[in-house]
């Protein structure tokens, strides 16, 4: 029995769901999306249109039945709370609650996974800084980024790599522009690339010349990085790094941490403690004159600290 089944008995130990191939949790539960309908119930089904047949038993890999059929639903089921409801013709509620227990961190199988994405990203990463020139576009650069990424391993992304330079560093959301990288700018992307299913976020910061106010906020950002090793372990709470972070950065109005690979915690701010094996995302910012400081990294919790992705 794989990881997929594993969670896939485990789901069905709480309820009966229905997922679509679209839904994002459908990589963590099934090795193909060459299906209509996943039912997760006392047996695990997958509901096929017969065209789909051949590519089906090529990449299934785990012991569901195989139903070339509509399927007929009685009663009430669960879905994702990113399901498509305008395709939904049962009866149906959200299993929110029932996914943040069984997909809050991966199971030991799945770890591999995300350890590839980091030397994927930093693979890529160390490939685009040697590219990357004074002059070229925001755009420019983030063509060069994701084909760094896709080079070294990465299937695609969650969301679309962002670019941004100088003052444009300040959006809440910036995105990469026909705006040329000069020099005395800050240069800040994020990217999200995803590996057979698990995906991990992160942003570097690059400076086209040194300012002291710039690299004595990289230094913060560091010196947190480096005690967060330590402080975060199973037991410590949510709200607790939380606190921490922003002590030692900026107070955002964002989180300070997000889960990470596609699961479901932590967060923070939060109610809740870290566990092993749990996977996320740092999210610091540190705000200066000409624009922001903000380094996402990826961690796991071990069994007496935390260890970085990338």
């Amino acid at each position: 029995m794989n990881h997929r089944e594993m969670r896939a008995r485990l789901l069905a130990s709480r309820g009966r769901f229905v997922f679509f191939p679209d839904d994002v949790e459908i990589d963590k539960l099934v090795s193909t999306r060459a299906f209509t309908h996943l039912v997760v119930d006392e047996d695990i089904v997958l509901y096929a249109h017969p065209v789909m047949e051949e590519q089906l038993e090529s990449e299934l890999e785990e012991n569901y039945d195989v139903i070339y059929e509509e399927p007929m639903f009685k009663g009430k089921y669960f879905v994702s709370p990113a399901a498509k409801i305008g395709n939904i013709s049962f009866e149906y509620e959200s299993g929110l609650e029932i996914l943040k227990y069984v997909f809050r961190k991966p199971f030991e199988e799945e770890i591999k996974y995300l350890v590839k994405l980091g030397e994927i990203i930093q693979r890529a990463m160390s490939s685009f800084f040697e590219s990357l020139s004074i002059g070229i576009t925001e755009r420019e650069a983030k063509s060069l980024i994701d084909s760094a990424l896709l080079k070294y391993g990465a299937d695609g992304f969650c969301y679309e790599t962002c670019v941004a330079s100088g003052n444009r560093t300040k959006y809440p959301s910036p995105y990469a522009t026909e705006k040329k990288i000069k020099k005395g700018e800050i240069i800040y992307i994020d990217a999200c690339p995803v590996y057979r299913g698990y995906s991990l976020q992160f942003s570097r910061v690059i400076f086209s010349e040194e300012r002291k106010e710039w690299m004595n906020a990289v230094r913060r950002v560091n010196a947190m990085y480096a005690r967060l090793s330590s402080l975060i372990k199973p037991g410590t709470e949510f709200n607790f790094v939380d606190r921490y972070i922003r002590a030692n950065t900026d107070d955002v109005p964002h989180y300070t941490i997000i889960p990470a690979g596609g699961f479901y915690q932590p967060f923070a701010p939060g109610a809740g403690l870290f566990e092993e094996n749990m996977v996320f995302t740092v999210v610091p910012t540190i705000n200066v004159s000409d624009g922001v400081i903000r380094v996402k990294r990826n961690m796991i919790v071990k069994k007496r600290s935390s260890e970085f992705f990338d």
